[in-house]
């Protein structure tokens, strides 16, 4: 079974990184496609290498989050860029779909 994450992409041109919300996780890429094939790749090595540990260690990391100041960051990043558009210096904050295999 799939199970969407909550996942983030900021970037221009060249320079991206891309954070995994839900299991604090981050890359960093040349380009959006780039960030997302790394981004997907660290969330199957993660969980893969999570679900190998005994409990309680697989549901405290498989449970970590990234702290609740770094969500609010994101959502202000979020809030601005529907506010104003793309900024002035090109740019861009999306969403990025990444699945976990649970």
């Amino acid at each position: 079974m799939a199970t969407e994450l909550l996942c983030v992409a900021h970037g221009s041109a060249d320079r991206w990184e891309a954070l995994c919300l839900d299991l604090d996780l981050a890359v960093q890429g040349r380009s959006f496609d780039e960030v997302h094939a790394r981004l997907q790749e660290a969330v199957d090595t993660y969980v893969e290498d999570a679900q190998a540990e005994a409990e309680p260690a697989r549901s405290q990391l498989l449970a970590r989050r990234v702290p609740l100041h770094v969500r609010l960051l994101w959502g202000w990043r979020f809030f601005k860029a529907a506010l104003y558009g793309r900024s002035p210096t090109g740019d861009s904050t999306v969403w990025l779909p990444v699945n976990c295999h649970v």
